[in-house]
């Protein structure tokens, strides 16, 4: 019991000791990108310029830096001491011994790096930090797996082949009451095909391409009222292509799980040939809307986009290999890019960044949501991570594409110049999403896993709306 006792808090310790440092990872990227590393020009002392650091905030941003840098030194070293104590295995205490070796030459480049050293120093410095922390984030997933590997339920075998299954298999759909008046079936209709649009998704993905046209404004380029409407207009017209699409390759599958049985293909409310129909109605809407309104490479990026998610992720992907979460996160990632590109005309770096981000996000995200429905997809015949690989195993992966999205989003604000409202807002809902994965360990129940999945649409949208508003609020 003792011994439980001391792993469980040379655990907290590490947690804290992984947040602070991920703290300190976005502290540094917001004062490298704005003129707080100008207003203290000495160490261990600050130094302030009376013209550029006097009375403003970007004092209290470096002397943040350094506080959370004392902070995190401090508490690298208690871990470092702690897995000395306790018995937690090599490779934790190897982890941890890296990041402790680590720390002290990161301190010497910042210090190097406030005195006017050379340029490359930087770069190193934000590297340097990164590999602590990513010691550190490894290091406390397999300390927290100790605790929760043996309990945890191992594989599934999902259905082999759902779609020539009958409607009886698994949880049959139950019939639905037919309305029986003109207004009332017009309505029925009218909300079936909304619902094979997705409109759930398109908040996101819009919020995701506007973010992108925010950072192009970074570039010099101006965003015209117009050109973002029409983008933002092509873009839910192609999701809801995407989406028509995807129910009505899934339609025999949606039939066996309890999530989507009540999808309008699977009551027969619309006809799989007319959804069909829809789905290249709003593809070709799309096309006329990006080609005539805004420019031929974003929607040539569109109907790639709308390729992506209808055919390598529904129906090659998803159905016949456990890493379709991750290699389809790339049809998220894509809006990023076309917002970009319907504002310069090209792609640039800081969009890619942002794909970066959308990329890594998704495991993370999606992950636990397959979490709580394994059930579910293994019934629909989805070899999705947790069902082929087991629990344990996925969100050990939620964990390592969480701290992999941290530091690219830190990245994303260091190559777009980003400021204090997204390093703010990015510390303070990547520290609550970190929580809430840290928390799946901790109690290894389903609800968890999904209240973490809501998170992550928090932490997301979030950071997009920080990049809205630096871009094209505060920076207008």
């Amino acid at each position: 019991m003792t011994t439980e006792l001391s792993r469980r808090r040379f655990a907290d310790v590490l947690a804290a000791t992984v947040i602070a440092a991920y703290v300190l990872v976005a502290l540094g990227t917001a004062v490298s990108t704005t003129d707080s590393a100008a207003a203290c020009s000495a160490w261990p002392t600050c130094a302030t310029d009376p013209i550029v650091g006097s009375a403003t905030g970007d004092t209290l941003l470096y002397w943040g830096h350094r506080a959370a840098a004392l902070v995190a030194g401090c508490l690298v070293l208690a871990s470092g001491f702690a897995a000395r104590r306790v018995e937690v295995g090599r490779r934790v205490t190897g982890l941890v011994g890296c990041a402790l070796v680590l720390f002290p030459v990161q301190v010497l480049l910042g210090a190097t790096i406030a005195v006017g050293g050379p340029s490359i120093a930087g770069p190193i410095h934000l590297a340097l930090a990164m590999a602590i922390f990513a010691c550190l984030l490894v290091a406390l997933v397999f300390t927290l797996e100790d605790g929760t590997l043996e309990a945890e339920p191992g594989r599934m075998t999902p259905t082999p082949d759902a779609s020539t299954a009958g409607d009886d298999a698994g949880g049959a759909p139950q019939s639905t009451p037919q309305p029986t008046g003109r207004i009332a079936r017009l309505k029925r209709t009218t909300g079936a095909y909304l619902t094979l649009t997705k409109p759930r998704l398109m908040w996101l993905l819009c919020l995701v391409a506007l973010a992108g046209m925010g950072l192009a404004t970074l570039s010099g380029a101006a965003l015209e009222p117009s050109t973002a409407l029409a983008t933002l207009a092509g873009g839910v017209l192609a999701i809801g292509a995407s989406g028509t699409f995807n129910h009505v390759y899934e339609r025999d599958r949606d039939r066996r799980m309890d999530r989507t049985s009540d999808r309008p293909l699977v009551h027969d409310l619309v006809p799989a040939r007319n959804a069909v129909a829809f789905g290249v109605g709003l593809t070709v809407g799309s096309m006329i809307v990006l080609l005539t309104w805004v420019n031929g490479l974003a929607a040539v990026l569109t109907l790639a986009a709308i390729g992506y998610y209808a055919v390598l992720y529904t129906a090659v992907l998803k159905p016949n290999t456990a890493w379709n979460t991750v290699l389809g996160g790339g049809a998220g990632a894509l809006p990023a890019v076309i917002g970009w590109v319907a504002v310069t005309g090209r792609v640039g770096l800081p969009a890619v960044a942002l794909a970066a981000v959308i990329f890594l996000w998704t495991p993370a995200h999606f992950y636990s949501l397959a979490i709580a429905y394994r059930d579910d997809y293994a019934r629909g015949g989805f070899p999705m991570y947790p069902v082929a690989e087991g629990v344990a195993a996925a969100r050990r992966h939620v964990a390592f594409y969480l701290g992999a999205t941290l530091l690219a989003a830190s990245g994303l604000g260091w190559v777009a110049g980003l400021g204090w409202v997204y390093g703010v807002t990015s510390i303070a809902l990547g520290t609550v999403f970190l929580c809430s994965v840290v928390r799946q360990f901790r109690r290894p129940t389903d609800e968890v896993a999904l209240r973490s999945f809501y998170v992550s649409n928090y932490y997301l949208g979030a950071i997009l709306l920080a990049i809205v508003l630096e871009t094209l609020v505060i920076g207008s």
